[in-house]
């Protein structure tokens, strides 16, 4: 019997359009299983941050000594695994009345508002790996200037004064001031630490002593990452 030609050219087209469908879906499938592959190496690749909050004064000794030893040498090794926040403030007040002006009392005199007001300054103009590095100049002892600290971040040093001489810096400073009266008001020692948690009274002697410990003791305790 002679094979029915109208039917093997059927049965091959259909073959035909059926390989072409699936070769079409493929790469389809691959670019979708390459999406999740990529997002999770990213999942992979981030770095679980622990806030530390540190609520200090500019003309402080304790604060300095804190900062120059313990804190900065911590962040320069850690900084990838803390986020990191500066509230220069501590135990000053501000004196507000009706019509007038605000008045800012600080620990240190008047001297030290002016300083705590330029730090938040330098930390809201500047990019964070910057403001910390020159922070932490500035804290090394009460003789550096802010000139000397800023060599490198010129550019940023018009905008910084503006903003310490002008209603940014006076704004930063009332929201300093909130925040650090959300921890404690006064705070019972400057500088204070709070770590990723409620503030403990009863902790801070460690945190000021042993930073870098308690900072890695905590952050294994939350992200089950030993540093």
């Amino acid at each position: 019997m002679r094979p029915n030609t109208a039917n093997s050219f059927l049965e091959l087209l259909f073959i035909t359009l059926l390989i072409g469908s699936l070769l079409l879906l493929c790469p389809v499938r691959a670019a979708a299983t390459n999406n999740v592959n990529v997002q999770s190496s990213n999942n992979l690749n981030k770095t679980d941050q622990l806030p530390v909050t540190i609520y200090y004064e500019t003309l402080c000794s304790d604060s300095m000594v804190f900062i120059t030893h313990q804190l900065y040498p911590s962040w320069l090794r850690h900084q990838k695994e803390m986020k990191l926040r500066l509230v220069p403030f501590g135990k000053a007040w501000i004196e507000e009345h009706p019509n007038e002006e605000p008045k800012y009392h600080c620990q240190h005199g008047p001297r030290e508002c002016q300083l705590n007001i330029l730090h938040g300054c330098i930390l809201k103009k500047l990019p964070p790996k910057k403001a910390y590095s020159v922070v932490a100049c500035l804290m090394k002892n009460f003789r550096t200037s802010f000139e000397q600290c800023m060599e490198g971040h010129e550019s940023f040093q018009t905008s910084v004064v503006n903003c310490s001489q002008g209603q940014q810096g006076a704004k930063l400073f009332k929201e300093f001031a909130n925040e650090t009266d959300n921890v404690h008001r006064p705070l019972p020692f400057v500088p204070t630490i709070v770590a990723d948690e409620p503030y403990d009274y009863y902790e801070q002697d460690d945190w000021l002593q042993h930073f870098d410990r308690k900072f890695m003791e905590r952050y294994e305790a939350k992200f089950g990452v030993k540093l």
